[in-house]
């Protein structure tokens, strides 16, 4: 069975704690014993371990919560798909963990904000989005404004054929979304629509617009 850790026994905080929030997928995998931290005379497995293994070929999420595993092989949650803060992890992700997991819906951030600014309560914060011809042929120079970026804040965009692409506020954007710099070029065609979105320290969708492309014939 899994176990919640507390400061006395040298464990983790709480379930989860790695997390930006709550918002996250989990399922329940078999814990193995091999590399567990011993703690008054029993074996854990940390919340925030990679599950199975630290390495790029075969990480599938994290560890939720410690897991006890003194007797052998015990069942545990495990985050497969979240907001993560890299600095709550017990061990920093080898080459090519973090990307791989990445792939599969996780976002990371290098670090967690000594604080928070609040949640938006309802409404998406409009950004105005235009498009006009850029440098190379195929490519479209887009702006924004109407919107200023705060700490941690950063753009993604998304084309689409026929609809803008849509974002609800709060929304935590997959990897169809790319991440944007705010001013370099982007490649896509003439009348294709773009949506842009700022996304925040928690990598949740705070304001966003959209355009029909023009690009460099």
């Amino acid at each position: 069975m899994s176990f919640i850790g507390s400061v006395e026994q040298g464990l983790v905080y709480a379930p989860g704690y790695f997390l930006a929030h709550e918002e996250c997928e989990r399922k329940t995998r078999q814990i193995a014993q091999s590399g567990a931290t011993t703690v008054n005379g029993r074996k854990y497995v940390k919340a925030g371990t990679f599950y199975p293994a630290n390495n790029s070929s075969t990480v599938e999420g994290i560890v939720y919560e410690d897991v006890d595993v003194t007797t052998g092989d015990m069942p545990g949650s495990v985050v497969t798909k979240g907001v993560v803060y890299l600095d709550r992890l017990p061990a920093a992700p080898e080459s090519g963990v973090q990307s791989a997991l990445e792939g599969k819906g996780f976002t990371f951030i290098a670090s967690a904000p000594s604080a928070t600014r609040p949640k938006y309560p309802t409404d998406l914060k409009a950004l105005t989005v235009e498009s006009a011809a850029g440098t190379a042929a195929g490519d479209t120079k887009i702006t924004v404004s109407g919107y200023t970026l705060e700490s941690g804040d950063g753009y993604k965009y998304k084309v689409a054929t026929g609809t803008a692409p849509a974002v609800a506020v709060g929304e935590i954007l997959d990897s169809t979304w790319t991440a944007w710099d705010g001013s370099e070029d982007i490649t896509a065609a003439t009348d294709k629509k773009i949506t842009v979105a700022v996304v925040d320290a928690f990598g949740e969708a705070v304001a966003a617009g959209n355009a029909t492309v023009t690009a460099k014939a």
